[in-house]
């Protein structure tokens, strides 16, 4: 059974800036971490990616791959941390689950699967930081990504990542792990 998470139960400040409702309780998401800011790297045969134009299936540019979230527990990469650059008022971030792009090293961009537009992009939650990201943040990020929309996606950080969405052999390609 999973449990809703209480702020005094894992010490989170409750003042924290986040993208979904103040009323909601969340749990922290110490697993993951952006990787430009740590001390893990990404293979140098991809080390020229950051900064890449994302585009969508029908190549229209949505925006540029500022960096990655990764589990530093499972050692995986989770997301790809874009700058939107579509018709927003101001800057904003998002993040599309690594299952859910492509790199095309061909045309040196990255394609975000087709059934994301980029009207669908632009109502994705807004990522400013790991401390503002939500576990809500990431259920409302994948609801917009699945084919099969689903009211409720249970979380647990062993099945929550266990699904195509979070696949990297779809963005690195077969070869990778």
């Amino acid at each position: 059974m999973i449990q809703k998470w209480k702020y005094d139960e894992v010490g989170q400040d409750i003042k924290r800036s986040t993208s979904r409702d103040p009323n909601e309780i969340s749990a922290p998401l110490e697993h993951l971490e952006e990787l430009k800011n740590s001390d893990y790297k990404i293979d140098d045969h991809f080390s020229r990616i950051y900064g890449r134009q994302i585009v969508d299936a029908t190549g229209t540019r949505v925006g540029k791959l500022k960096d990655f979230l990764f589990d530093k527990t499972q050692k995986r990469i989770r997301y790809l941390v874009v700058g939107l650059e579509i018709n927003v008022k101001e800057d904003k971030d998002v993040l599309i689950p690594i299952g859910r792009a492509e790199l095309n090293q061909e045309k040196q961009k990255i394609v975000v699967q087709e059934q994301v537009s980029a009207e669908k992009l632009k109502t994705l939650p807004t990522y400013k930081n790991l401390k503002s990201l939500a576990i809500e943040d990431e259920k409302k990020t994948l609801l917009i990504f699945s084919a099969k929309q689903k009211e409720e996606i249970s979380y647990t950080q062993g099945n929550f990542y266990n699904q195509e969405d979070f696949n990297e052999r779809t963005f690195f390609g077969s070869d990778e792990e």
